[in-house]
């Protein structure tokens, strides 16, 4: 193994516990909006839908790279490409999500929710972007910035979840 696969290697428990606890918040929000599908399908709660699939994202994009991490003998093109790909692609769902729900016609969410629906997950993702960048050309060192990364999208999801259970609690939603 070399110097750069041994690195990735030290790196395993980290992404086993963050890719663990990505699963069972991904499973918990998965049973919680098949519960109340009849709530989220309506066109009315097209907000809640659009924040669903923001949440559901971040937790798939958490699996996805602590999957990378935990691949053996990992080299810096089969760890930053994937980190550059999935990076990628969370940021232009989260944009997407973000102008969809800007134009939905209830909006429920304030300036500063959206901002910590949105903004906060364009943040990570724009660093993740930056790291696959410098891991594609063997700086090891840049991988100590995905902890507050991770840390971020997995703390952001887990309250987007809570935030979208409450408001599907209340007794102003359409149904």
């Amino acid at each position: 193994m070399d110097l750069f696969s041994n690195v990735i290697e030290s790196w395993h428990d980290f992404y086993m516990m963050v890719g663990a606890a990505a699963t069972t918040l991904v499973g918990l929000l998965f049973v919680s909006m098949s519960i109340n599908l009849d709530l989220i399908a309506h066109e009315e709660n097209a907000d809640l839908r659009e924040l669903a699939i923001q949440t559901f994202t971040n937790f798939i994009n958490i699996i996805i790279i602590s999957v990378l991490f935990l691949i053996p003998n990992q080299d810096h093109l089969g760890l930053g490409l994937p980190l550059v790909g999935v990076s990628g692609s969370g940021l232009y769902i989260t944009v997407i999500q973000f102008y969809k729900v800007l134009r939905s016609s209830s909006q429920i969410w304030n300036r500063s929710d959206l901002t910590r629906h949105f903004a906060t997950p364009v943040v990570c993702y724009l660093v993740m972007t930056i790291v696959g960048i410098a891991v594609l050309f063997e700086q090891t060192g840049s991988l100590y910035w995905l902890v507050p990364t991770m840390i971020t999208l997995i703390i952001g999801a887990s309250v987007n979840s809570w935030d979208l259970l409450l408001q599907l609690g209340k007794p102003t939603i359409e149904k």
